[in-house]
């Protein structure tokens, strides 16, 4: 019965009740965007980082990540390599050698990095920053670089490269490749400075045999690693060596984006204090209007209670309604740009590449996280709706007529 007066009384006077409600709408909306939008450039970062660089976690000879020499590294051992992808959350073991190169085209010349990885199965995805020509094969004899390369140098498709590098154990490494293919990249560092070849032809180059620098591991789940991590240290390998997690490889990058997610919660309560002033101030101009209406009930008989009891869910409904429509104009919102991606404008796209992240508003999917901020605003519209509640029970009503 309550529920359904203080329903009547909100549609009373519409006007007064659309600007509380536009309020709440617009805090769960700004919020819910932003945290999204926040949460997912966080997301695209490590995902950059763990496909390009380190995977969710690592296997390594011990030392290796120290020094990151060609000299320090690995026997593929197949028997387990097998026994890491039966691992469960594991969802493909990827063995790569790494290493650097001067690059050299005509009268021009750059430092690079090189990784050999197999194409068929790597986590790079090399398939998904392909612009121009093809995926190189696991016996293909070309390379593929990044785009940035490819504009410095003024080479596409068929041109050569001339590589020079250090081999394993001091063997001089030289040769010249064809480019098969040009990739993008959302980080500049990995745009202007990476080739990628297959496997088998990077341990050409370097003369390593069968050898890797190490085996990128992507998991199912990335909280898996806490339990995938020991399994991996527990198998018999050929030499000593090391299981790094993706936390302790990024270390710098994951403090920078817990830097950053402070500052943005910090944004955030400044929102919702700026937030809450306008409602008190909806609330008072409503609670004025009323009070001659108080007075008369109260005045009539009504119980003081009874009138609280209504006016409580008179703010219940008024906060529920709020927060829920704030939540169905921002969720397909951010439904939309998780699946599709919109371009940044010229202007933001080269300082966001510096950071590493794609230059596109990507948002993440998290109803936890969308949950806990409509929930904080729900009280905040509650704490503020105390006001009139207050002013019921200390109202006097001939005063209140009189005015």
């Amino acid at each position: 019965m309550y529920f359904k007066l203080a329903w009547r009384n909100i549609w009373r006077n519409k006007r007064r009740s659309f600007i509380t409600i536009g309020s709440i709408l617009f805090a769960v909306f700004f919020a819910l965007i932003m945290r999204s939008f926040q949460e997912g450039m966080y997301e695209m970062m490590i995902d950059n980082m763990v496909s390009i660089s380190t995977g969710h976690l690592q296997v390594h000879k011990e030392g290796y990540w120290e020094d990151r020499s060609i000299d320090n590294i690995m026997t593929l051992d197949q028997d387990v390599l097998k026994e890491i992808n039966s691992i469960a959350n594991v969802n493909r073991a990827c063995p790569r050698i790494e290493s650097f190169a001067w690059i050299t085209a005509d009268d021009l010349g750059k430092g690079a990095i090189l990784i050999g990885l197999d194409p068929e199965v790597d986590i790079m995805e090399l398939g998904d920053k392909l612009v121009d020509g093809e995926v190189v094969g696991m016996d293909d004899k070309s390379i593929m670089i990044g785009e940035g390369m490819a504009e410095y140098f003024g080479i596409s498709i068929g041109d050569t490269l001339v590589l020079l590098g250090q081999g394993y154990h001091a063997q001089t490494a030289a040769a010249i490749y064809p480019v098969g293919g040009i990739l993008h990249f959302g980080n500049p560092e990995f745009s202007d400075k990476l080739v990628v070849m297959p496997l088998k032809l990077a341990q050409e180059f370097c003369s390593t045999e069968d050898r890797v620098s190490s085996i990128l591991i992507e998991l199912d789940d990335i909280v898996a690693y806490t339990e995938v991590k020991p399994k991996l240290q527990a198998l018999q390998y050929a030499e000593a060596v090391s299981v790094l997690d993706y936390a302790e490889m990024i270390p710098e990058v994951l403090e920078a984006i817990q830097v950053d997610r402070i500052g943005g919660k910090i944004f955030i309560g400044i929102l919702y204090v700026i937030i809450s002033f306008g409602m008190f101030g909806t609330i008072m101009m409503m609670t004025a209007e009323r009070k001659y209406e108080y007075g008369v009930l109260i005045s009539i008989g009504m119980h003081r209670f009874k009138l609280f009891m209504i006016t409580l869910r008179e703010s219940i409904l008024i906060a529920f309604v709020g927060v829920l429509m704030g939540f169905l104009v921002a969720f397909p919102l951010i439904y939309k740009l998780h699946h599709d991606p919109v371009p940044f404008g010229e202007e933001e796209m080269e300082a966001f590449q510096s950071f590493g992240i794609e230059p596109a508003y990507y948002s993440v999917i998290d109803l936890v996280l969308c949950f806990e901020h409509m929930l904080i605003i729900f009280c905040i519209a509650m704490v503020v709706n105390l006001y009139p509640l207050v002013k019921i029970m200390t109202l006097r009503p001939v005063e209140a007529m009189r005015k």
